[in-house]
């Protein structure tokens, strides 16, 4: 792998609070998940994970929209910036994408990530935001140019365009209580972090965690 570009480089769970837990399954018959994998194939993605004190502060705002308005679906995958995203792939290569990752973490020359403020897609998506960054930039494009060369096989159900983030609630906010949810954060919880860059994780998704593969 040529490194010769990466010089480019520059560089307990809280409480939060709020009302009752809000609770859109209730009275709702718990229907049995389906797995729409076949036999032998998991969920992937690739992602600088956040340092512990940004995870924790983030878990604890994802608790508190578990408690407030019953969403679960972020809390099932650590703090992070998603990379590469999720992607199928056959359970037998699990120990060649993790090698991919090791081999392409030597060449990245660590540099400083920002989170300001909070921001949201539509009406489905709350997140801290991640303000413009030509490295992290950068960082997406090689990888994800290296991983399409070394995985020419695997095919991406849904790659949206790069827009780093860090996502605190997603697909299950009840319909329109968003702004709500983001003007408490806004207002209780500003928040601003710098954190260093400095490697990329794999994650596989089992029973229904995102799990770190090392």
């Amino acid at each position: 792998m040529d490194n010769s570009n990466r010089g480019n480089w520059r560089g307990p769970r809280q409480d939060y609070g709020g009302r009752r837990p809000y609770r859109q399954d209730r009275g709702r018959p718990q229907q049995p998940r389906r797995n729409p994998l076949p036999e032998g194939f998991s969920l992937f993605y690739v992602a600088v994970l956040c340092p512990g004190p940004i995870e924790q502060k983030v878990a604890g705002f994802k608790n508190y929209m578990h408690n407030n308005y019953g969403c679960r679906a972020a809390q099932k995958s650590p703090a992070h910036l998603t990379i590469i995203p999720p992607f199928r792939a056959e359970d037998e290569l699990m120990s060649s994408l993790a090698g991919f990752v090791q081999t392409f973490n030597i060449g990245i020359v660590p540099f400083d990530v920002q989170l300001n403020g909070y921001g949201q897609f539509g009406e489905r998506v709350l997140y801290v935001h991640v303000p413009e960054s030509e490295s992290l930039n950068q960082l997406e494009k090689e990888c994800m140019a290296e991983f399409e060369s070394k995985f020419p096989s695997i095919i991406f159900g849904m790659k949206p365009d790069f827009n780093p983030h860090v996502t605190i609630a997603t697909r299950d906010i009840p319909e329109g209580r968003l702004a709500e949810a983001r003007a408490y954060f806004e207002q209780h919880h500003p928040i601003s972090e710098i954190f260093t860059v400095s490697e990329l994780k794999l994650l596989r998704l089992d029973k229904g965690w995102w799990n770190v593969i090392e």
